[in-house]
């Protein structure tokens, strides 16, 4: 499973971006958030990818925050909500938004969403009313000072989709927090997870061959 990209952007269209990872070009169906700031052509990002296998190709999806991903990945577990129905709901609500929908059974917000019609948005209430039960959101009020939902377990289970164990997940993540500042999000947090442990491991390569 690819889970997140680095590359150089090639190109980008309504629908699409096309990065260039170690020489190898790969082309993403990207959510809204992914498309409507990219950077300029040429320049370095970052994409979180769900890879979606059909009978006649492999799809990659993309999206701007791990939130995303996550959210995306439960909504095409819910009967009749496909790949691309599924990105066309994330470019039209964020995460935290659809999660506070679900929790207050907002039928009328689903239903506002494209391709959600009265038997889907009832479907997605019933198939993730348990997937989000446990999720604290504060009142929308105060977002803007709160801190993100549940971010070290999404920063470790996004280190454990890599290939980390989750006791080297943990233990990166709780390193990594002394290096950032207070209001950091999750895409910093990850960053300074693997750039930590990337230069522990090179001194410690160092170290072997002194």
């Amino acid at each position: 499973m690819i889970v997140s990209l680095r590359g150089r952007l090639m190109e980008a269209t309504d629908s699409t971006v096309i990065l260039e990872v170690q020489g190898i070009g790969y082309e993403i169906q990207a959510a809204a958030s992914v498309l409507s700031s990219p950077p300029p052509l040429g320049q370095e990002v970052q994409v979180y990818t769900y890879l979606h296998a059909r009978e006649d190709a492999l799809v990659l999806y993309g999206f701007s925050s791990w939130e995303e991903r996550q959210l995306f990945e439960k909504l095409i577990s819910v009967n009749g909500i496909g790949p691309k129905s599924g990105l066309a709901i994330i470019s039209s609500i964020g995460p935290r938004e659809f999660i506070r929908a679900v929790q207050r059974k907002d039928l009328q917000t689903l239903t506002s969403l494209p391709g959600v019609g009265k038997k889907t948005g009832e479907r997605i209430l019933l198939e993730l009313k348990d997937a989000f039960k446990d999720v604290f959101l504060p009142a929308p009020e105060e977002e803007d000072s709160a801190a993100p939902v549940d971010l070290l377990g999404d920063a470790v289970e996004a280190l454990i989709a890599l290939g980390y164990s989750s006791s080297e997940a943990e233990r990166m993540v709780k390193q990594a927090q002394q290096y950032l500042p207070e209001n950091y999000d999750l895409q910093e947090l990850l960053k300074a997870a693997l750039a930590q442990n990337s230069q522990q491991r090179g001194e410690s390569t160092w170290r072997r061959k002194g």
